[in-house]
C-alpha cells in the first residue's frame, strides 16, 4: 500500500509556492456562470494568439543605439499625448538608462491608457503585457476589468517554453488594490488542477529565475 513520501511532499510544496517576478502577455476575465474553465496548454502554433509574439526570435536591439534612440522618442511624444489629454500618470521609475524591456513595457502602457481613454476596443484578445509574480499556484497581475475579491475568473498566460504555449487556468480572487491610473492589481488564487499544467508553471517559473541570475551576473561590473 502506498504511502506519502514527506521528502516528495515538501518538494512539490516548494515548486507549487515558488514564485518569479516576469513580464507575461497575460487576460483574465471574470466567471459569470459559476463553471471553471478547464485547466488546459495550448501550443502557440494551433492558437489564434501566435501573433502575440510566443514564436519570434529575439532582436538584437540592446546593442542597436540607433533603435534605443526611436524608443526613447517615441516613450516622449507619449508623454505628449498624456499632456495635452489630461490623463492620469501611473507611477513610472524615473530612470536615465531605462533597458529595452522596460521602455517597451511604458511604451505598451501607455497605449493601452490611450485606447481606453478613447473607448477603442481590442480585437478578440485583451491580452496584455505587464508585469506579473507567478506560481504554481497562483498569479498577481494588473486587471483592467473591475473585480472583487472571491470572483472566480479565467486566466490565459503565454508562457515562452521550449514550445511556447498558452495557459489556461482558471482561480478565485484572493485580493484586489485598485491603482491610482486605473484599474487593480489582482491576486488569484488558481483552482486545483492536473499536474501537467502545474508542472509547467513551476518548470517555466525556475527556469525563469535561472536565465534572471544569469543576466544579473553578467550586468554586474
Amino acid at each position: 500500500m502506498p504511502t506519502d513520501n514527506p521528502a516528495n511532499n515538501s518538494d512539490q510544496n516548494r515548486r507549487e509556492n515558488f514564485r518569479i517576478d516576469d513580464l507575461l502577455a497575460t487576460s483574465v476575465q471574470k466567471i459569470e456562470n459559476g463553471v471553471l474553465p478547464v485547466a488546459r496548454i495550448i501550443p502557440v502554433a494551433l492558437s489564434d494568439s501566435g501573433r502575440l509574439g510566443g514564436g519570434l526570435n529575439p532582436l538584437p536591439h540592446e546593442i542597436d543605439p540607433a533603435f534605443a534612440l526611436m524608443l526613447l522618442e517615441a516613450n516622449a511624444k507619449l508623454d505628449l499625448l498624456f499632456e495635452f489629454y489630461k490623463l492620469p500618470r501611473f507611477k513610472e521609475e524615473k530612470d536615465l538608462r531605462p533597458s529595452m524591456t522596460q521602455l517597451l513595457l511604458q511604451i505598451n502602457t501607455k497605449l493601452d491608457s490611450l485606447l481606453d481613454f478613447h473607448l477603442i476596443a481590442r480585437r478578440k484578445e485583451t491580452t496584455r503585457v505587464g508585469e506579473v509574480s507567478l506560481s504554481a499556484s497562483g498569479i498577481k497581475l494588473t486587471s483592467p476589468e473591475t473585480l472583487a475579491a472571491e470572483d472566480l475568473v479565467e486566466v490565459h498566460m503565454l508562457l515562452s517554453t521550449d514550445q511556447p504555449c498558452w495557459v489556461v487556468i482558471g482561480g478565485s480572487v484572493a485580493r484586489v488594490t485598485p491603482l491610482p491610473e486605473g484599474g487593480s492589481q489582482v491576486a488569484i488564487q488558481f483552482a486545483m488542477t492536473n499536474g501537467i499544467v502545474q508542472d509547467t508553471i513551476a518548470t517555466y517559473a525556475l527556469k525563469k529565475q535561472k536565465e534572471q541570475l544569469i543576466s544579473k551576473r553578467w550586468l554586474e561590473p
